[in-house]
């Protein structure tokens, strides 16, 4: 199932360098989350990758929300609030455990990826370019 997978493009990319490196990191964790659950690889080895995806994620938003914070952009509190959403929604999928992650949750992880980066920091972002 390729199809879940995202293909890092330019199109991706919001033209700040260190959230762009952030965001082909993202990219890359996420689809090896999704190839592990399809090659089946365990449920010990999927936890840990998730945790992984998790914790980037985590840090990632820190430091979007620093960046934003730094430059004084009246985005900020929109884009963290986004970011706290999600990282309730991923936290929630987490304590389900691995069996959780079914092909919705991870299309779903997948699209929110996918429309944050075009949507959300492409115009936050913007000013920054």
């Amino acid at each position: 199932m390729s199809m879940v997978n995202i293909d890092w493009s330019e199109h991706l990319s919001v033209g700040v360098a260190l959230v762009d490196e952030d965001h082909k990191k993202l990219v890359d964790m996420v689809n090896e989350l999704f190839s592990a659950c399809f090659v089946g690889v365990g449920d010990e080895a999927v936890a840990a990758i998730l945790t992984a995806v998790i914790d980037y994620t985590q840090y990632h938003f820190a430091r979007e929300e620093a960046f934003l914070q730094e430059h004084a952009s009246p985005a900020l509190e929109a884009h963290a609030e986004e970011h706290r959403q999600l990282t309730q929604q991923v936290l929630a999928i987490a304590e389900q455990g691995v069996s959780a992650l079914s092909d919705d949750v991870l299309l779903f992880l997948r699209d929110w990826l996918t429309h944050h980066i075009l949507e959300t920091d492409k115009v936050s972002f913007a000013p920054y370019r």
